[in-house]
């Protein structure tokens, strides 16, 4: 898919496959019960919106990473030790 815009239909089909295809472990804190794509390369920074640069995250999670690189997030907030990732990634 391409960088267009980003809202209606388009965003809930993409939701629906990156949950489907991640599952619903947010990859932000890796906690479950994600419910939205977050982008692993910011569209701000070049990120694209195909499915290998997307994965599932917290709405709040989402939210409070903004553009901010993921190295830049993870220095920050690492993911707990208890929490098992999600499918394929």
């Amino acid at each position: 898919m391409t960088t267009g815009g980003w809202g209606g239909r388009r965003v809930a089909a993409l939701r629906a496959a990156v949950l489907a295809h991640y599952g619903t472990t947010c990859h932000l804190c890796g906690m479950p019960g994600a419910d939205s794509p977050d982008h692993v390369i910011p569209r701000a920074h070049g990120g694209t919106d195909d499915l290998a640069n997307l994965r599932p995250a917290h709405r709040r999670c989402n939210s409070a990473r903004r553009d901010m690189p993921l190295e830049q997030w993870r220095a920050a907030h690492p993911l707990p030790s208890r929490a098992p990732p999600s499918r394929r990634w």
